[in-house]
């Protein structure tokens, strides 16, 4: 419960970011986030680059996720927020200050869709053709990976995007897009 409120948390954080970066988060140097999480990072995404990092203000007490605008240094953050990428996908990746990775987004596009996915769109959609622009969307959150694909199909001049998980469920189907 405490990770899905931190999601949701967080989320509200990106919407709000932009007007009030300095209530919520706070770019921070790498030599001011403790070592095990930079130990933490280099473990868990070996083949990302590191992009920023972000101090976010968040405490855990028992169960909940308070945020506390009272922060008056670094030392007194208790969640980091790294982002990342490499060639194909941009992530973030959300750490308590002792290493432990609560959540994590990642998107990529232009990716090699699993074989169930291609394999579920077509049959579903027969004499459709998928378009290049494909979207690969993961995150982790209490523990359990959350991998989903967007797949944009053509058929004459109709165009469908899907969105389907990686066991080949179709979750949602947008329809009449036009080219």
């Amino acid at each position: 419960m405490k990770k899905t409120i931190l999601t949701l948390v967080l989320a509200g954080f990106a919407v709000q970011s932009y007007a009030q970066d300095l209530l919520f988060e706070a770019k921070i140097k790498k030599e001011e986030v403790p070592e095990v999480v930079i130990a933490s990072v280099e473990k868990d995404f070996p083949d990302f680059v590191v992009d920023e990092y972000t101090a976010v203000p968040l405490e855990f007490i028992e169960e909940d996720v308070i945020v506390d605008r009272n922060i008056k240094s670094n030392d007194d953050y208790d969640t980091f927020q790294i982002s990342l990428s490499n060639k194909n996908e941009k992530l973030t990746a959300t750490y308590s200050k002792d290493g432990k990775l609560i959540s994590t987004f990642a998107y990529g596009k232009n990716v090699l869709l699993p074989k169930t996915v291609r394999d579920a769109v077509a049959k579903a959609f027969p004499k459709w053709i998928f378009v290049e622009d494909t979207y690969k969307m993961v995150s982790y959150t209490n523990g359990k990976k959350n991998e989903r694909y967007k797949v944009i199909i053509k058929k004459g001049n109709e165009m469908k995007k899907v969105v389907v998980d990686a066991s080949g469920n179709i979750i949602s189907v947008h329809k009449k897009l036009k080219l």
